[in-house]
Formats: structure tokens, C-alpha cells, sequence
């Protein structure tokens, strides 16, 4: 993607999310510095955020919320059977989902699946704003998930991940998969497009994922490289780190997968 279309939380912006809730959100999208590949992490109990109060500097948080919008999702974590949602969600932080220049989805191999899942996620699950499932139909409307994100990290045995979905109540539809260097699309049992042969960890890109009129598009870095044919009811979009590899696979407990996301919007109409 082109350096600079990226607007990295900086340091001041992180600053003025803590102290200033939605007004330093405003500070914080206003700014727009130069991104590189490669930005140097934060460290979210330290440079994240501190405070003059009385003299003193005090720590305080960003959370994850003041960064993306999220009254539309609710998140699971590689905890088990853990989701967090709606109104929690607004003010909740874990090792798992944190902000450090972006929101930050860390998932290790030796985490505890969901229940009926074989590998561990922090990943996102689209709601509607009532808190009920999101579920829609890629027959009817125009259905829309913006990111941009990055992958840092992926397990060493089998490197491999998800970093956005389309799911059914009964299967998992669109995978956007990193494995390895390769960053293609999986349609069910198939692969539906390639978006980087050689993708570099670290690299942030824009992903675009569109359902109407029985197809999914998928745009990669403004290129339109996927058009797979869908019919599929009860739908819902899905965003943050799946991990495809687990202990029984070969990977240490410790063994991880981390994404990072700058950008995330989801629209219907």
C-alpha cells in the first residue's frame, strides 16, 4: 500500500485518546504522519499513556474501543468459551485485544479453542446495534467490511492464519488467509483468489470484502482480485486473528499469531 494512506496512532495520539475520550479520537484520525513497514511497537503500559494529574504522571489506557468502532461487534477469545459483548466490550482490554499503535490481536498456539473450533482466535464477530446477531444474506443488499491491517507474527511449524471472514450460522464461507508469505482467499473448501504471493509481515494493506447480488468481491490494496460466486443466508463478517495451527499440530504452547488494525468499517445497505 502507499506510505502515508495509513494513519498510525502516534504517540501524542495515544496521548490525547486517553486523556481526551472522543475529542482525542478526533486528534488522534486528524493526524496523518508518515506510516512505515515496519513501525516500532508501543508499549501500552508505558509510552502508551501517562498523564500529568497533581504534579505526578499517571498511567492510564487506551482501550481498544477508542481506536475502532465497535458497538457493531462483539469479540471472542482464545480462552475458551470467553466472548465479551456489548456494553463491556466499550471499556474492555486483554493481553489478547490491546492497543499498541493499532488494536492489537494476539492468539498463541497453546490458547483454548472456542467450543466446536479446532484452533484458538481473539477475533471479532459482527452484531447488529441492538446487540443481536448480525445476519444477512449476500442475495439481498450490498454488504461491506473495510480494513486496514497488518499480520506480525505467525506461528513457526504451520504459519498460518485468518485475518477476516465471512461466516454462516452453519460454515465458513470467505477466509482471508495468510500462510506463510501467501495471502490469498478460500472460499469454503477452495481457493477463490491469491492477493500476495509474497507478502512481508509487518506490511499494513487495505482489504475491502463486498456481498451483493449472490457474489463476494474481495479489493486488495484498491485492486479488485476476487469475484467468487455466493448464495449464502445468515451471514456475518469477522475480523481479527484466527490461528490455523495448534500443540497437536507440531507448535509450541508459546507459538503465536498477531494482527494489528487501523481501520475497521462495516456498512449495509
Amino acid at each position: 500500500m502507499k506510505t502515508g494512506s495509513v494513519k498510525k496512532l502516534t504517540r501524542r495520539a495515544l496521548l490525547a485518546l486517553a486523556a481526551g475520550g472522543a475529542a482525542g479520537l478526533a486528534y488522534a484520525e486528524s493526524r496523518s504522519d508518515p506510516v512505515r513497514d515496519d513501525p516500532a511497537p508501543l508499549n501500552p503500559q508505558t509510552a502508551l499513556a501517562t498523564v500529568p494529574v497533581a504534579g505526578a504522571f499517571v498511567p492510564v489506557s487506551v482501550k481498544p474501543s477508542q481506536v475502532l468502532e465497535l458497538a457493531t461487534w462483539k469479540l471472542n477469545l482464545p480462552t475458551g468459551d470467553q466472548q465479551v459483548t456489548q456494553p463491556a466490550l466499550k471499556g474492555f482490554d486483554d493481553p489478547a485485544f490491546q492497543v499498541v499503535e493499532a488494536v492489537q490481536f494476539t492468539v498463541a498456539c497453546g490458547d483454548q479453542p472456542q467450543p466446536g473450533s479446532q484452533f484458538p482466535r481473539s477475533e471479532l464477530r459482527e452484531m447488529n446495534p441492538g446487540g443481536s446477531n448480525a445476519s444477512w444474506s449476500t442475495t439481498s443488499g450490498e454488504h461491506r467490511m473495510d480494513l486496514t491491517q497488518r499480520v506480525t507474527h505467525l506461528p513457526v511449524v504451520r504459519p498460518r492464519l485468518v485475518c477476516g471472514q465471512i461466516h454462516s450460522v452453519t460454515d465458513y464461507l470467505i477466509l482471508v488467509m495468510l500462510d506463510g508469505p501467501l495471502l490469498y482467499v478460500k472460499y469454503k473448501d477452495s481457493v477463490a483468489g491469491v492477493l500476495d504471493e509474497s507478502y512481508k509481515l509487518g506490511t499494513y494493506f487495505d482489504l475491502s470484502v463486498q456481498a451483493s447480488r449472490g457474489h463476494v468481491d474481495v479489493f486488495y490494496d484498491g485492486a479488485h482480485l476476487v469475484h467468487q460466486a455466493m448464495a449464502e443466508d445468515q451471514c456475518y463478517f469477522k475480523a481479527g486473528c484466527y490461528l490455523q495451527s495448534n500443540t497437536g499440530l507440531g507448535d509450541l504452547p508459546t507459538a503465536y499469531g498477531q494482527v494489528e488494525i487501523v481501520r475497521l468499517a462495516v456498512s449495509h445497505r
